[in-house]
């Protein structure tokens, strides 16, 4: 049976432009593996509509729910995993893009044999699943870590390891929906509660390197 994605995307009222939530909704619909939902969460009044589904998505539309929140859109990415169906979560937010080859290769990577990180998961799917990404508008700097600039000239590749505050963006874990519920869903609501969830997600399910960069984060 072929693996299924699930792909929240959270998109907070006006903090991205309605072009730059198309641009991540095209990638999503230029996918090359088509085993996925999308669920499309958004905050705003219901009185301001969202922008119309990018040509191709027809045939894969979002689930739209428009949730009110305040804590960074947390809570609808933790919506979105409890009304998830897919084997696995894919966590966007409203400006990150994926390549159109991105949930091909993390399908084709959950189906390889286990490795050392993913100690006694020898022939199961793993858990935890981890991509590289580029960001844009930072700058790579050994003493300082990451230095954002605001220009998307700049950019750095962001691997993932070490999964540390600051090294690892919220797209670049893909874990499966069953752990996410063991874990209480998205149970911290701070604003970088990926860079503290994340370690301990992988230090205590292992986790998968994909080979391939497989989306950016503007």
């Amino acid at each position: 049976m072929s693996i299924t994605f699930s792909i929240i995307v959270p998109h907070y009222d006006q903090s991205v432009s309605d072009a730059e939530l198309d641009r991540c909704l095209r990638s999503i619909a230029e996918q090359t593996y088509r085993n996925y939902e999308v669920l499309l969460f958004h905050d705003g009044p219901p009185t301001r509509p969202l922008p119309p589904p990018p040509l191709g998505m027809a045939n894969y539309a979002p689930r739209a729910t428009r949730v009110r929140a305040n804590d960074f859109g947390h809570s609808l990415r933790d919506a979105g995993i409890r009304l998830a169906k897919g084997d696995y979560i894919v966590h966007l937010n409203a400006d990150n893009l994926l390549y159109p080859f991105a949930l091909e290769e993390l399908a084709a990577t959950a189906a390889m044999p286990g490795s050392s990180l993913e100690p006694h998961r020898d022939h199961a799917p793993p858990d935890v699943l981890v991509f590289p990404i580029v960001m844009k508008g930072v700058l790579g700097d050994v003493r300082f870590g990451l230095l954002r600039t605001h220009d998307p000239s700049h950019s750095v590749v962001l691997n993932g390891y070490p999964p540390v505050l600051g090294m690892i963006d919220c797209m670049q874990l893909v874990m499966k929906r069953a752990i996410w519920l063991e874990y209480g869903g998205w149970y911290d609501k701070t604003t970088n509660s990926d860079g503290t969830m994340y370690p301990r997600f992988i230090q205590e399910r292992g986790s998968r390197m994909v080979g391939r960069v497989l989306g950016e984060h503007w």
